[in-house]
């Protein structure tokens, strides 16, 4: 399986990258969307705090989405602007995990809660008489991304269905919300990531220079201070309408927020 998703990506990384150009573009992205880098395998999810990510292996990402659709390619260099906030973890309810070095069974709960059942009976209950199919094996090293909750005791206080239809995107699991949205400012090359996007109205967007040099963020009625490495800058965006913004030492490094109700 591992192989035809490597296999896969790639064609899409080598076809996207006869239409890359060499230098800062115009790259639209949301919150929410799945990306990749031209060269590499890993899939990431591009969450709201600006970061993105990544699915530790194919099961977790299938616990998600059925398919590899409207996955956005950036090339490598762009990626790399993005920082990475931590692993993606099982959609809740969807199906149960243990580790390879414990026999206990867990059911995974919003926010990435491991829950222990605690018998056969109960997890029978919970998931169906074919539940022992039901069960991956987390490798040890993707452990530490989960929490630990109370056990279920009665099958009254999970129910699997109601749990997985909860919440409806990764985002909503790790807490984001709607109305916060973050641009990562590169180098020249690579410009600001992404360069454009669509907020709701009333969104605070943030902006971080990721780049060694100083940059800065300027548009229609707002300013940001010289940014250092690290250093950011937000505003409240609470009219609809479409703001232009770019960085006053790079005057070609620029971006644009559709703003809509």
């Amino acid at each position: 399986m591992m192989q035809r998703i490597i296999a896969a990506f790639s064609s899409i990384a080598m076809i996207a990258s006869l239409f890359m150009p060499m230098s800062a573009k115009a790259l639209t992205f949301n919150p929410g969307t799945l990306i990749k880098g031209q060269s590499y395998s890993a899939v990431y999810y591009f969450a709201e705090d600006g970061k993105r990510y990544v699915f530790p292996n194919e099961k977790t990402y299938f616990t998600w989405y059925e398919n590899f659709d409207n996955i956005v390619i950036v090339d490598d260099r762009t990626l790399g602007v993005i920082p990475i906030g931590g692993n993606v973890t099982y959609r809740p309810g969807k199906k149960m995990v243990k580790i390879t070095t414990d026999p206990t069974v867990y059911a995974i709960d919003v926010g990435g809660v491991l829950r222990a059942i605690g018998s056969e009976e109960l997890a029978q209950t919970l998931y169906n008489i074919n539940w022992n199919q039901q069960i991956d094996d987390l490798p040890d090293a993707f452990f530490i991304n989960y929490k630990m909750g109370s056990p279920i005791a009665t099958a009254a206080e999970f129910k699997p269905a109601d749990v997985m239809n909860s919440v409806s995107s990764i985002s909503e699991n790790k807490g984001f919300t709607s109305t916060e949205a973050a641009i990562s400012i590169g180098d020249t090359m690579t410009g600001f990531v992404p360069s454009s996007i669509t907020v709701k109205v009333g969104t605070t967007v943030t902006w971080t220079n990721q780049d060694s040099k100083p940059h800065t963020v300027k548009g229609d009625g707002f300013q940001s201070p010289n940014l250092e490495y690290r250093e950011s800058f937000n505003r409240t965006f609470n009219q609809v309408g479409s703001y232009q913004f770019y960085d006053t030492y790079n005057e070609s490094m620029v971006g644009n927020i559709s703003v809509i109700n």
